[in-house]
């Protein structure tokens, strides 16, 4: 039973490291990368993004992250494409992510009336045309329910659940596994000290026999050792 039950932390162990390491990868890239000349992340000319509406619903679901591609050219967009683009609302300018519904080649700009696969939050097509200048990137995949996760692990309660928690235990199941090195290396010790080099394949019965023997041979010696303030032969 003690065994198998090493096996299980064990695996819980190496299931955690991985888990760390994804978790590590996904907040490198949603915080941390690098970012191109109007500010936006990218990797390598791909950018993520974490869907917060059900506007494209049941294309794209809230909480997905979506990955897009950074145009070489906006230019020439075909209808159906799904694109990530700025839009202003209120005082703030968000990133939304719709599909082109109509292509308006107005000369030198191209512009892009977009709409929401969701008929019935987007029941019509959004009112202001988007300029190819403003086309952030082209929609390539998305994965399922990262987006929300990473929301989460934003908020400090997530980073503390997710991130510190999980850490913590890795540390803790370290330092018990260096705990239990050490008394096992003293086991072995003592018995190689009883044994006096003899034989080494004995039950656990007889471990623990000999570790009390040893433990109580320990104790006699103590009993029997002089006060350490003088001699047991000196007198008064």
């Amino acid at each position: 039973m003690k065994n198998v039950l090493k096996k299980i932390g064990s695996t819980a162990l190496d299931v955690l490291i991985v888990f760390i390491f994804i978790i590590s990868i996904l907040v490198v890239i949603a915080g941390m990368s690098a970012r191109g000349a109007d500010g936006q992340a990218n990797v390598f000319g791909y950018v993520a993004f974490s869907v917060q509406t059900d506007s494209m619903e049941p294309t794209i679901n809230t909480g997905d992250l979506i990955i897009g591609k950074i145009p070489t050219s906006a230019h020439d967009l075909p209808e159906g494409t799904i694109i990530s683009f700025r839009e202003k609302m209120g005082d703030q300018v968000v990133v939304n992510t719709h599909r082109i519904y109509e292509v308006n080649d107005a000369g030198s700009i191209t512009k892009y009336t977009t709409w929401g696969d969701n008929r019935e939050s987007c029941p019509a097509p959004d009112a202001t045309p988007k300029t190819e200048n403003e086309v952030i990137s082209v929609y390539q995949f998305k994965i399922p329910f990262v987006g929300a996760f990473i929301d989460f692990i934003r908020k400090p309660l997530g980073f503390i659940l997710i991130l510190v928690l999980p850490l913590l235990a890795f540390i803790a199941w370290q330092v018990y596994k260096v705990i239990d090195l050490y008394l096992k290396s003293k086991k072995l010790q003592m018995q190689k000290e009883l044994q006096g080099g003899g034989k080494t394949d004995i039950s656990d019965e007889e471990k623990d026999a000999i570790i009390r023997e040893y433990l109580a041979k320990m104790q006699q010696e103590g009993k029997n050792d002089p006060p350490s303030g003088g001699n047991p032969d000196d007198s008064d």
